[in-house]
């Protein structure tokens, strides 16, 4: 009889922080440039999201992977975003992560991923801006206020000397409470901005994080040497930023030429994985370069990794078990 962990959102919250997170997730990716990593391309079950049967107006993505080295595990994250959720009173994203002993199969755990997706994904932006942010980076600018713009600013703010975030959204009363909370949680200056134009501008670090499907930023807003990080599921960003950048990056080219930013321009047959200067597990280990001179305008295309996912949840599965207070339930 196998005793499986039954592990909730809570106790995922207690055994994780940012710094941790962004550390698992440079890992994952250094495993992944020395080859140590299975992750077929994630499957999304589409119930609606862009088309018109079923009309639930969501999707489904299933995200399996197999780490090797030290971490060692395989799983998977099943999650879902249902854009008509925030009205019901319900998160736009949910999921569901299960962990299995490479070696047999069994099942050791099944956590909340939620939380797990929302950190993770500010977590990859953190590493991003590890390796490609420039040195004097101090302005921040994120369109979009959800739960991943705050991920997003706690890794970067984990990185770098953050002094000034603009932030914008569709939703303006949405906006001044990230900049209410944000301010008061990580004592720097938060500044509501009316425009997209106003963010962009400003920013050394700029980052794309909503359910749009159109460019919110132009080319000609970006200055020198910013770092511009899109992390949503569709397009954010003007043609010509991912096209122009003197380096274009993407955490993984296979998805990204299936979803998110990029995926328009490869349709198209504007945009080639030659066009691509790295993924960021090559930048990791250094096979690649990350940025190397304060002038360059780079563009990270970040659409999330079942992987960072699945090594995560490795982490609080080992800090849970060893902790004594979990639940279980049995198999067969």
């Amino acid at each position: 009889m196998t005793e499986v962990l039954l592990i909730s959102q809570q106790q995922v919250k207690e055994v994780l922080g940012m710094k941790k997170m962004i550390g698992i997730v440079e890992q994952v990716w250094r495993a992944h440039g020395s080859e140590q990593v299975l992750m077929p391309s994630k499957i999304t079950l589409d119930l609606g999201e862009g088309n018109d049967w079923p009309p639930y107006g969501g999707s489904f993505n299933a995200m399996p992977a197999y780490i090797g080295e030290q971490i060692d595990i395989s799983g998977i994250k099943w999650v879902c975003g249902f854009e008509g959720n925030r009205a019901k009173g319900l998160p736009y994203i949910s999921g569901t992560i299960l962990l299995n002993d490479p070696r047999t199969g069994e099942l050791l755990a099944v956590m909340d991923g939620s939380y797990i997706t929302d950190y993770r994904t500010g977590a990859a932006t953190g590493v991003a801006v590890k390796y490609l942010a420039k040195q004097d980076a101090k302005v921040v600018g994120i369109i979009g206020a959800g739960i991943q713009a705050r991920t997003n600013l706690t890794a970067i703010a984990e990185l770098i000397p953050v002094e000034k975030v603009h932030i914008i959204d569709i939703n303006k009363e949405v906006a001044q409470q990230f900049a209410a909370d944000m301010s008061r949680e990580l004592n720097v200056e938060v500044v509501v901005a009316e425009r997209n134009q106003d963010v962009a501008e400003e920013a050394d670090i700029l980052v794309t994080v909503t359910t749009a499907n159109k460019p919110l930023v132009m080319k000609e807003w970006v200055k020198e040497g910013a770092l511009v990080i899109s992390v949503g599921s569709f397009q954010e960003l003007d043609d010509q930023i991912p096209l122009r950048a003197d380096k274009l990056v993407v955490d993984n080219w296979e998805q990204n030429a299936h979803r998110g930013e990029l995926v328009k321009l490869v349709e198209a047959g504007r945009l080639t994985q030659a066009h691509i200067h790295a993924e960021m597990p090559d930048i990791v280990t250094h096979k690649k370069a990350g940025r190397e001179n304060d002038k360059e305008i780079i563009c990270a295309c970040l659409i999330g990794m079942g992987s960072t996912d699945i090594g995560i949840a490795h982490a609080v599965y080992r800090d849970v078990k060893a902790s004594g207070n979990y639940q279980t339930f049995r198999v067969r």
